[in-house]
């Protein structure tokens, strides 16, 4: 019976729905969750998560937010597109506000942002300026009530954390009203705390205290650029004059070092240090002096034959130097950026003294135990090597107080692991783990006896050069304690012994654990409290099933394994309510909210229901052994109108290891031109097959595991071996390119912006980066160990190009002349190889198109052209006049109007 149901066309792509980052009432009793659709209309869903009643919907609705106190959820209502499109000036997003204890609703004032205060009592709403010289309107209100404070020309705001107060900065049109001041809402009184004709950034309050900090713009003589003083109050309740860092020629900033707003101010300590960024100015002429000239005072235009400086205008020439760490396009590129770095200082309060802690804007100085202590890396002794992808630095530990370094450890590839507490660090030296006490340097050798492989596989990571770990899983608050990751196992580490032991079972049952937070911790660095639980995501590594653990004490207790993907588990704020998200391929994205133990879960959102209403396919995961030993899956969808007993062509989709997504719900949309769900409603099936690459040889590991993955198919009994077709995107459309080559198998082949020459791509640049292509060459995607004149044969054997000659499958390229990471040149090489030898490739080139093609009109002739392709070549349909004749100019230019 449901093979009689319909199945999808264009006309219906338009309203499945997908759901986005959603809000969880602090006592879990509601859940605002934001969704779009495939015709991008949105609207915002607000559910009870014990499933009872009627959702509330708000169209055009999106940024949901509670109240801490529960009472309220404010929200930003935007409007439909044909009224966005209909109105003759700017259409502003307004203020939604629901009383979820009332049930009523409303829509206020013009709105660019809110917050509410920490305790939900009062809410603050920015509107918009007028202009970009002054600031907005900021209402504070009281919602239920008529109370409410207006404040004019305000440029940001912030609350106190776990406190009453609002501290914001003004922008005027006429300067010298400028300033920051705070509010009390309760009092309606603003208390000033400084103004000048300069501007207020980086409004900052400490946590948990009424300390609060502003930058304050200063023009600086010596410099061309503007400099920024640091403006502390111990307590901005009580005002007073606040204590100064002048941001500019003070001792500890040196000649010409100015502290800029680039980076924001940290408090750290109480308060008694704080962290802010510096950068040298450029002098303005005649401050600095010479240094082009020789101790006689020439310089190079008293050469012989230096032209007049006036005589010609400067050349727009660009000099590329073999010795450049960064390459000029990679520099060109990250120009704008490089213009804010800054060194990492810290101003000591008690003495007034700074401490400029950087030395070089790449170093990246990490502050450690509250900013007692930093580390930072040295990546000047691996320069050669880092420009074609080695990650060494040595990592030194900076005495705060004085900037002195000292060495902990040399040649580490990747990042330490720091305990919150900051006394210990662990490191990863390619084959084992070491921690190391910060204070001391003391090194501990983890898991002295060496019976634990830490090592990844070389299937979960197939690149040349060094093997990473699988990293370390999380800390204990104290510092004392580490939990680090095998393949399939989370161990406990003892930090001062290295003693390590098991904590999970994975190994023994195929299963594979990972630690996991219910309440993220913003700052990214979260300590587990003594006796608090310990997460676990799971992971069936045979079945790709998904579920969550938890540790009590020294048991490991399994709350929920499922066949389907299981993601986004967290926890209310204020109660032991857990929401997750649910989905399989053949069930639709929703939310679920259960208890503290899993017993009891109740589906809270619906969406997509009308999908009851079509034909759907379903997955399989099929195994396959290749050549070289490994043991991979592929994912088999069924096409949703598959009947027993009938054969139906295939679309081999493949891009390294995708398997994994098994159970992930797809959209039908036009726009995604590589569409599973619409090529499923089409009448294919789809395979996606894992790929594991051995060094040097990507072609053929490539073709070795995609041959396998194509009798795993076919011997389903339900595959049509001459309606198979290939195709990928980048990396996928390199091996679209090449694999057609190699083998016949395919009836037509589709490769999206194609890596096709092996030779001249190792030469190239991503102009979008600056990234040379050497570095990825060798030990990145393309996996070739060695440069071309190290390994000729290697680079021949796995070009697609060098096989012209043997290509007998239809081949579609498409390429966007404008992609900065492979070029549109690569295109033209494989069409012109092609061409020459009298063989089926059809190029499309997409003018003005990136790596991907990001115009809706663009997107959509990408996707039917694919369908039109397919349907010929694997179908036997009529095929396109496009596909037998092409497309000349004037046809073109007719057809878009031109």
């Amino acid at each position: 019976a449901a093979q009689q149901r319909p199945t999808l066309t264009p006309a219906d792509y338009g309203r499945f729905e997908r759901l986005l980052g959603s809000s969880l009432h602090p006592d879990g009793t509601w859940l605002a969750q934001p969704i779009t659709r495939v015709d991008e209309s949105r609207e915002l869903r607000v559910h009870r998560t014990d499933g009872t009643g009627e959702p509330m919907i708000f169209e055009h609705a999106s940024s949901p937010g509670f109240s801490a106190d529960g009472r309220w959820l404010a929200f930003s209502q935007g409007v439909s597109e044909e009224e966005r499109e209909a109105a003759n000036g700017p259409v502003r997003n307004r203020l939604g506000l629901v009383d979820l204890v009332a049930g009523t609703d409303t829509v206020l004032v013009p709105m660019s942002s809110f917050a509410f205060r920490d305790d939900g009592a009062w809410l603050a709403v920015r509107g918009f300026p007028v202009a970009d010289s002054v600031g907005a309107d900021l209402m504070v209100m009281r919602p239920g009530t008529t109370e409410m404070i207006l404040v004019g020309n305000v440029d940001a705001y912030a609350w106190q954390d776990e406190g009453s107060r609002l501290a914001f900065t003004r922008k005027t049109a006429w300067g010298s009203a400028n300033g920051v001041a705070i509010l009390d809402p309760e009092t309606g009184i603003v208390r000033t705390l400084d103004n000048a004709d300069a501007d207020y950034t980086g409004l900052r309050w400490d946590d948990r205290s009424n300390r609060l900090a502003v930058f304050r713009s200063r023009e600086v003589e010596e410099i061309e650029e503007d400099a920024v003083d640091v403006l502390v109050w111990d307590d901005a309740l009580a005002g007073g004059a606040p204590q100064v860092l002048v941001g500019s020629g003070r001792a500890g900033l040196g000649d010409h070092v100015r502290v800029t707003d680039f980076s924001p101010i940290a408090f750290h300590q109480d308060g008694r240090v704080v962290s802010i960024g510096v950068r040298a100015g450029t002098p303005v002429e005649g401050e600095a002096e010479s240094d082009d000239g020789d101790a006689s005072g020439a310089t190079d235009a008293d050469a012989p034959g230096a032209d007049a400086p006036d005589d010609v205008d400067p050349a727009n020439v660009q000099v590329w130097h073999w010795d450049d760490d960064e390459i000029l396009r990679a520099q060109e590129w990250s120009a704008s950026r490089d213009a804010r770095a800054t060194h990492r200082a810290l101003w000591h309060r008690s003495d007034d003294r700074v401490v400029v802690l950087g030395t070089d804007y790449d170093e990246g100085v990490i502050l450690v135990d509250d900013a007692r202590l930093a580390l930072v890396p040295d990546y000047d002794p691996y320069a050669f090597d880092r420009r074609f992808g080695s990650g060494e630095a040595d990592w030194y530990r900076v005495d705060v107080a004085t900037g002195e370094r000292t060495l902990l450890a040399s040649g580490v590839d990747g990042f330490p692991s720091i305990a919150p507490a900051g006394g210990w660090a662990i490191l990863w030296d390619g084959t084992d783990f070491e921690a190391i006490d910060l204070a001391s340097g003391t090194r501990v050798a983890v898991d002295p006896s060496g019976d634990v492989d830490w090592e990844r596989r070389w299937q979960d990571y197939d690149y040349p050069g060094a093997r990473p770990s699988y990293g370390v899983a999380g800390w204990s608050e104290d510092g004392r304690t580490a939990w680090l990751n095998t393949l399939h196992d989370v161990w406990e580490l003892d930090v001062a012994s290295g003693a390590v032991r098991r904590v999970t079972d994975g190994a023994a049952r195929g299963l594979q654990y990972r630690m996991t937070q219910v309440e993220p911790d913003p700052t990214g660095t979260p300590g587990v409290a003594d006796g608090e639980r310990l997460w676990f995501s799971v992971r069936d590594l045979n079945t790709k099933a998904l579920g969550w653990s938890r540790m009590d004490g020294d048991r490991v207790e399994d709350l929920l394994l499922e066949d389907a993907s299981l993601s986004q588990l967290r926890r209310a704020e204020n109660a032991e309510v857990y929401t997750f998200v649910r989905q399989r391929w053949d069930d639709s994205p929703d939310v679920f909210a259960t208890d503290d133990d899993f017993d009891d879960m109740t589906q809270v959102t619906e969406t997509n229901p009308f999908q009851a209403d079509f034909a759907w396919g379903r997955n399989e995961l099929l195994s396959y052994t290749t050549d070289a030993g490994y043991e991979l899956d592929a994912i088999l969808t069924y096409p949703a109108n598959f009947e027993e007993g009938r054969q139906y062509p295939l679309i081999l989709y493949q891009y390294e290891q995708l398997s994994n997504g098994l159970h992930a719900y797809a959209l039908p949309s036009e726009r995604t031109y590589y569409d599973y769900q619409t090529w499923s409603q089409r009448g294919y099936f789809v395979l996606r097959p894992d790929i594991v690459y051995e060094p040097g040889r990507p072609g053929p590991s490539a073709l070795d595991a995609v041959n396998h993955a194509l009798d795993a198919a076919i011997a389903t009994g339900h595959v049509d071996p001459d309606g198979m077709g290939l195709i990928g995107h980048s990396w996928g459309g390199y091996q679209a390119a090449y694999l057609p080559t190699r083998t016949n198998r395919f009836a037509a082949s589709v490769a999206g912006a194609a890596i096709t020459d092996f030779i001249s791509f190792m030469g190239a640049v991503h102009w979008n980066g600056g990234l040379p292509e050497t570095g990825h060459w060798e030990t990145g995607q393309a996996r070739m160990a060695r440069p071309a004149w190290d390994d000729l044969d290697g680079h021949l054997e796995s070009s697609p190009v060098n096989f012209m000659q043997d290509l007998e499958t239809p081949v579609l390229l498409m390429h966007g002349d404008a992609d900065g990471v492979v070029d549109f040149r690569q295109g033209l090489e494989y069409y012109n190889y092609a061409r020459r030898a009298g063989k089926p490739v059809v190029m499309l080139v997409y003018p003005g198109a990136d790596h991907g093609l990001s115009d809706e009109s663009q997107q959509v002739d990408y996707h039917r052209r694919i369908l039109e392709w397919f349907d010929h070549h694997l179908k036997g349909e009529p095929a396109a006049s496009w596909i037998t004749d092409g497309e000349s100019w004037q046809e073109r230019e007719a057809r878009i109007g031109g």
